[in-house]
Order: C-alpha cells, then structure tokens, then sequence
C-alpha cells in the first residue's frame, strides 16, 4: 500500500500534505469501488473500503506509537504523540474533502451517496437539528441545555472510541472516518439549501471548520489511545514498566481528548452555529 511505503520512508510524518492526499485519494477508489460491485446501495460500502485500505498502515503507525510510550513513559509526551495525532488529523480532512468533492461532483446522487448519514441526522435531537430549525426563521439563542445536550452526546463518542480502539485496535478509524461522513453529508446539506454563491458556499465550509477540526482531534486522539492500549496487551508483559508507561500516558491522552471536545462543544454552540446563522 502507498501509505505504508510512505511510513517506512517517513515522509508522510514530514510532509501532511501526503496525508491528506491520500485520504482524499482512498475516499474516491472507495466511492468508485462502491459504485462498481453495490450500483446505487454505496453509502456503507464507502465508509467500509475506505477503512480496509486506511486500516494496514494506521495498525503499524499505532504499533511504533504503542513501543515510544512503553519506553519513554511521560518523558516526551507531547513529542512522542505529535506526530501520531496529526497524521491522523490530516488524514480525517482528507477523507472530509474527499466525501465532500464526490457531493459536490455527482450533486444528483447526493442522497445516494449519503443515505445513511442523512439518516443518522434526521434522528439526531442535538444541535444540528435545531439549527437547521433557526435556518427556517425561527431566532437562534444559545442555552447552556444546547451545550450540555451536545456536550453529553460527544463525551460519549469520545468514550465509545476509547473503549472500540482498545477492542478493534486501529480498525476503530471506521468511527472516524463515519464522522468524516457525517460532518460531510451536513455541510454538503447546508450548502445545497442556503448558499447562493461559490464563495458563499466556501464561507459556510470554513465556518464549521471552526468547531469540526477541534472536535474531530478529540476524538482522534481517543482513538489513539485506546489503539495504543490494544497494542500494549499483546506486545507488553501485563504489569510490566512499559505496560504501566502506556497505560499512564493513555490516560493523560484521554482526559485531554475530554479536554478539547469540551472546547470543541463551547465554540459549536456559543460560536460556529452564531456565525453559520447570520451567514446564510
């Protein structure tokens, strides 16, 4: 695969931008293999493709991540995680723009591509929801309920990561790149129904930007923890110094994840949806 070759060759830790090409490169050979073997039932099959050829290479970045934690321990914390932390950030926008180019390219397949995630939204009782409510003339006024409700659901995600990455090691990046689509699918919905210019449509895009990026890098960042851990069991004598290294350093990387998805929630509802509704 491209990815590992790059991880032997250590560019793409130098070089993001390999990371979001190739992101954005396995979100369209998923999409054109979907359409292929699934005809117009794609929108799972993405999100599954795009993980098998995501997963080979994130299993061994996790892999070196899991042997520096074991023998550096919280000596080089923030050094250690750098590097991990954005090669999955950037792959995630990767992914985003790549979901986001098929929208934008076959328009007329829109509900196709996104079925499932148009579902998810319409079912969703957070924020979302009713923002699309203020969209329709009804006046936006943030509550401190509007964050708890949304603080409460992606706390939980968050969780939900930790605890699959620890089962599923870094096959949990399908949870990822599901929110990849889903953030996608609610973008490309904004955009269709309020934008009038390109411009205006990129004004939108950048908008979320805001609280995506940061919300997106909690939950990486549980992931990575709980894939670290995963690796641990099987490589680290339980009880061992390195095992205890890793499970330290996990969860500092946890209770940061919780950090920024506080964070993340406060800009979303007090911040982005603001903006979002003056815009459009």
């Amino acid at each position: 695969m491209v990815l590992e070759q790059l991880l032997e060759s250590r560019w793409i830790e130098r070089r993001h931008i390999y990371s979001i090409l190739l992101g954005f490169l396995y979100t369209l050979i998923g999409y054109g293999t979907s359409l292929i073997f699934f005809g117009r039932n794609i929108s799972i099959a993405i999100l599954f493709i795009t993980t098998l050829l995501l997963v080979p290479a994130l299993v061994k970045l996790i892999g070196v991540e899991e042997k520096r934690e074991s023998s550096d321990g919280m000596k080089h914390f923030f050094y250690d995680h750098k590097e991990v932390i954005e090669i999955y950030l950037f792959l995630f926008i990767g992914v985003l723009i790549g979901y986001l180019f098929i929208g934008l390219i076959f328009s007329g397949s829109f509900s196709n591509i996104f079925s499932y995630q148009l579902d998810f939204l319409k079912h969703q009782e957070g924020l979302s929801e009713q923002l699309v409510m203020n969209f329709k003339g009804q006046p936006y006024s943030p509550t401190l309920s509007n964050f708890a409700g949304l603080l409460e659901t992606n706390l939980g995600t968050t969780l939900i990561f930790f605890i699959l990455s620890i089962f599923y090691g870094a096959g949990a990046v399908f949870l990822v790149m599901l929110n990849a689509s889903i953030f996608s699918a609610f973008i490309m919905f904004v955009i269709q129904q309020f934008s009038r210019t390109f411009s205006h449509g990129l004004a939108i895009l950048g908008t979320f930007l805001i609280h995506i990026i940061p919300e997106v890098a909690g939950f990486l960042i549980a992931a990575i923890a709980g894939g670290v851990i995963s690796k641990a069991l099987i490589t680290e004598k339980f009880g061992s110094d390195g095992f205890r290294n890793v499970m330290k350093d996990s969860l500092v990387l946890l209770l940061i994840a919780f950090g920024v998805i506080i964070f993340s929630a406060l800009l979303e509802v007090f911040v982005t949806t603001n903006i979002i509704y003056h815009i459009v």
